[in-house]
């Protein structure tokens, strides 16, 4: 099938191409289509043999040294072939050794690949079905809801409220609103907001997409298709070793072939024959050829490499290649992803402005231990204890405790969070501010919920809230500048002013211009007479609470590794698929060299030639870059020298 730009079409201009329908494709059709597509899943190369991966611990010139002196020691002195069984069994057992190490990674890594199967929901000769999503072919229809994982690449037919974390794919940190609208042809792949692609995950809301692409000609498949076809370098032990083994066979040829023309020249015209001088010296020579050769050293190196994997293992690191080890101690340049690298893919508010102060939150991710400081202090209990007796900010916390939909829960010792990332960060703080958030929500049961859309950009829910009705919502702030009537001043309820606006908005702007996301908090009391399911009656007239900037946080210990990789000379790059302002915050925040430069842009790089782009990668923050580009970044750095290593869980 031609590559066609799925994005930039009308839904049915999109069914046309695919021939295809809303009330999906017929068995006829699918069994046509799943010979000519083949099964959605990403090919995987044929696995090697046992018996060649044995045989591929011997490819070492070390190795091919040792080999030949054996058979020639075994040749000239059959009835003497200790030194050659000796050599032997040294070889043997440092192929076995580094057979077995190598073997246990790929175990580790296949059985991680098990984890990956899944059903999807798909519509079939009118009729909803579960299918495996191998068996899915381009023209399917397929329902997608909040949780799960995005099977194919899709052109979206429908969206009910629909958001997608991309972060795995793009590097975006924030769930991606996704619509049905055509969008310019042109588009980056970060910012086509109406596909979803394989290996990502609805984050909230629901949907209807069409196959457009399956296997190895999604987006995913792409990239395993490049890497696959990449050809892997050879380490610089394998250039030492090699380069080595050269040297000591030419020291151990010269020193051979000298002895014994020396020896055969002061025997000449002797009364011992030539022959006899010959074959003595030749078997000195030989002795010396092994002498030279050092047989310890391939067991040596597979033992310390050995004890390198067995420490990175402890440290949650499979190594798959041996000698790939040691590469590690030789990089030069980390280009690293940001999104859950860098950072902790965990959205948290770094910011709290109330309408009577401003306040930083300590903690980070998912685990609710935390509290507030002003300034360079933390704030005591009576501190909070004060703060909580202001209605304004018992109603801020209670807003954060209550108007969100995520679930947060310490599983393994680990804290987790289900639902939206936004949701889960003020659900957090709520957490800090009031204690576990569930409890909290049962001594104030909702009574009625208006979804966040687009539209208005805001959640609202009405909650028995201390014997009384009370609407809570949060959302951009902007939208909330018409509802909004009323503040707290001092304890008291009073209108809001201009100058109370100027405020909100100039800490809104400070917080934007350090990358967060700033979301307003508001609330009001209900009426007795007032219908809490009528969104118009009840979005208004609003008292507004606050402001919370939320980002995702860099990784506490990623500050200092960095300083450390720098200290050894290792240039760090960031090539991450989130916007320019997000990258270059989360760089100068993590030290990160030259990140107050402009960061290139996946724009920039599409545009670029390979002499342009040599000179670019010099510097270190990359934003909006495809995986393409990432692995085209890479080839440039290997072109001029650098030893690279990257690092993520994106793609």
């Amino acid at each position: 099938m031609v590559q066609q730009n799925w994005h930039s079409m009308k839904n049915e201009e999109a069914l046309s191409v695919l021939d295809a329908d809303l009330n999906g494709l017929s068995q006829s059709e699918i069994h046509a289509r799943m010979q000519r597509y083949g099964p959605n899943q990403l090919e995987q190369p044929e696995p090697t043999s046992a018996f060649l991966r044995f045989l591929s611990q011997y490819n070492d010139p070390l190795n091919y040294l040792l080999i030949g002196a054996a058979l020639v020691a075994l040749a000239i002195k059959p009835d003497h072939p200790g030194d050659a069984i000796f050599i032997f069994l040294v070889l043997t057992a440092n192929a076995f050794f580094g057979f077995w190490q190598e073997g246990q990674a790929e175990q580790a890594m296949d059985a991680l690949k098990q984890m990956s199967v899944s059903n999807s929901i798909t519509l079939r000769d009118g009729f909803e079905s579960e299918i495996p999503t191998t068996d899915l072919v381009p023209g399917d229809i397929v329902k997608l809801e909040e949780g799960v994982n995005v099977p194919a690449d899709l052109r979206l037919l429908e969206v009910y409220q629909c958001r997608v974390d991309e972060s795995a794919l793009t590097g975006e940190s924030e769930p991606i609103t996704k619509h049905i609208d055509p969008m310019d042809v042109n588009a980056l792949l970060a910012d086509r907001r109406n596909m979803m692609y394989m290996g990502t995950t609805v984050s909230s809301g629901r949907a209807v997409g069409l196959v457009v692409e399956t296997g190895m000609k999604t987006q995913l498949g792409r990239i395993a298709s490049d890497i696959s076809e990449a050809k892997t370098p050879k380490t610089p032990l394998e250039l030492k070793l090699e380069s080595l083994g050269r040297f000591l066979g030419f020291i151990a040829l010269i020193v051979a072939v000298l002895l014994v023309s020396i020896k055969l020249v002061l025997a000449y015209g002797g009364s011992e024959p030539l022959r006899d001088v010959a074959i003595t010296q030749f078997i000195t020579a030989i002795a010396i050829f092994v002498a030279i050769v050092p047989e310890g050293l391939p067991i040596i190196l597979v033992i310390t490499l050995a004890l390198g994997m067995r420490n990175m293992a402890r440290h949650k690191a499979i190594i798959r290649r041996m000698k790939a080890v040691e590469t590690l101690g030789s990089t030069t340049v980390i280009c690293s992803d940001k999104t859950g690298t860098l950072t902790k893919n965990q959205m948290t508010v770094r910011q709290l402005h109330t309408v009577d102060g401003y306040y930083s939150v300590t903690g980070d991710g998912f685990n609710p231990e935390g509290t507030l400081m002003q300034g360079e202090d933390k704030l005591d209990e009576d501190s909070m204890a004060k703060l909580q007796s202001n209605p304004g900010f018992r109603l801020l916390a209670s807003c954060l405790s209550l108007c969100h939909n995520s679930q947060i829960s310490k599983q393994d010792n680990l804290w987790t969070a289900i639902g939206d990332p936004t949701d889960s960060a003020c659900a957090v703080l709520g957490w800090k501010l009031n204690g576990d958030v569930r409890k909290f929500s049962q001594r104030h049961p909702r009574l009625h919920e208006f979804f966040f859309n687009t539209e208005r950009k805001r959640m609202s829910v009405v909650h028995d809230y201390e014997g009384e009705r009370w609407v809570f919502s949060k959302g951009a702030a902007g939208g909330f500048v018409p509802i909004t009537t009323h503040r707290y001043l001092d304890g008291e309820l009073v209108e809001i002013s201009d100058e109370d606006l100027k405020e909100a908005s100039s800490r809104n702007e400070e917080m934007g211009s350090h990358s967060m996301r700033v979301i307003a908090l508001a609330a009001r009391k209900l009426g007795a007479d007032e219908d809490f399911t009528d969104i118009t009656v009840v979005e208004n007239n609003m008292i507004f609470l606050g402001l919370v900037g939320i980002m995702d946080p860099p990784r506490p210990e990623v500050k200092d590794a960095i300083r450390i990789c720098q200290e050894a000379g290792i240039k760090v790059k960031m090539i991450t698929g989130d916007h320019h302002m997000t990258a270059a915050a989360i760089g100068q925040e993590l030290n990160i060299s030259d990140a107050d430069a402009e960061p290139v842009s996946g724009a920039d790089l599409r545009s670029m030639s390979d002499e342009d782009l040599s000179e670019s990668v010099q510097k270190a923050i990359f934003s909006r870059v495809t995986p393409d580009q990432k692995m085209r970044i890479v080839s440039s750095l290997q072109e001029q020298g650098e030893i690279v290593a990257m690092t993520g869980d994106g793609v």
